[in-house]
């Protein structure tokens, strides 16, 4: 078989040699570095300790909890009309050209609303923009137009013997999944703007004064029974410090988990489990790993055979 292979590589032409063998090395280089960048992924994913959302620290953190949905946030998928917190809905048009299929994608459309991961400590607002999402339903069906794509099968088919014109796909998400994430976890408090803090203020010292002798006496610096100026602008500080103190007792914090700025921490939301997820990240790295060691032996045969480029 060698000497057959040594043939068939002396007997090519060396452009053509040079391209094979250059497309083989970028292979190896691609498979290499995403072997490298899955171990990454996943020895981070391996090693982060889930967090409870009231305890979370503020950085890159994994959460577990239930989907659900913003409040007054109602999503539907735009083709089977399923309540749910994320979609991701495509249509592909089928052409032929001669004896070859291909499919070309028209439509496509991913939810970016946003909803909530709920545990038992509190809740955290996931942004689902540039999120690696593994779905909890993924179906995929086909039609001879564009209305079939509300005619969703009642269950995930694996071949389809009579493929129509169409090909439609609706990956789901829906309340009350139990999810896993990964991602960049921040604290967020409200507040309260300049203006209303004014406007606030203002009607305070409206109040005031309708009872002078019980709020404003006290500013009376000289007790003349009337307020100066000066004095105006004390009740003024006063009531704006009364305003900021009410406000900060007020103050919402809302924590949101969305992609991290640094691309090499993952951003992933599953509604598999973690176990799941992590041991496939696991596999694809092995297999990335085993694929670039086979082309690393396949271009130094080769290389052996004949060099690419001239000695």
């Amino acid at each position: 078989m060698l000497s057959w292979l040594e043939n068939e590589i002396l007997g090519m032409p060396r452009i053509d040699y040079q391209v094979l063998y250059g497309l083989l090395l970028a292979g190896f280089a691609f498979l290499l570095y995403y072997a490298f960048v899955a171990f990454r992924r996943y020895r981070i994913m391996n090693g982060t300790a889930t967090s409870r959302i009231r305890s979370a620290a503020q950085g890159s953190v994994e959460l577990k909890g239930l989907a659900e949905f913003m409040q007054n946030g109602i999503i539907q998928s735009p083709f089977s009309g399923s309540r749910c917190v994320w979609y991701h809905c495509t249509i592909d048009k089928r052409k032929r050209a001669g004896k070859h299929t291909t499919w070309t994608n028209i439509s496509d459309e991913c939810s970016s609303q946003l909803f909530r991961l709920v545990d038992d400590t509190g809740d955290c607002i996931i942004d689902p923009d540039r999120a690696h999402v593994i779905p909890e339903t993924d179906l995929t069906w086909y039609g001879d137009h564009t209305e079939s794509r509300s005619q969703v099968p009642a269950k995930k088919r694996l071949v389809s013997f009579n493929p129509g014109k169409y090909r439609f796909r609706e990956r789901l998400i829906r309340p009350a999944t139990p999810i896993y994430a990964m991602g960049w976890f921040k604290t967020i408090y409200s507040n309260v703007s300049d203006e209303l803090i004014a406007e606030q203020a203002a009607d305070l010292v409206k109040q005031w004064k309708l009872q002078p002798h019980r709020y404003l006496s006290e500013f009376d610096t000289d007790q003349n029974g009337k307020i100066q100026q000066s004095e105006w602008k004390a009740i003024r500080a006063e009531a704006r410090k009364q305003v900021l103190a009410k406000n900060s007792q007020q103050q919402q914090e809302y924590h949101v988990i969305s992609r991290p700025d640094d691309k090499r921490h993952p951003y992933i939301l599953s509604a598999l489990d973690e176990d799941v997820v992590v041991s496939r990240k696991r596999l694809k790295a092995y297999a990335s790993l085993t694929l670039a060691f086979l082309l690393f032996g396949t271009l130094v045969t080769l290389f052996s055979i004949r060099a690419p480029l001239p000695i």
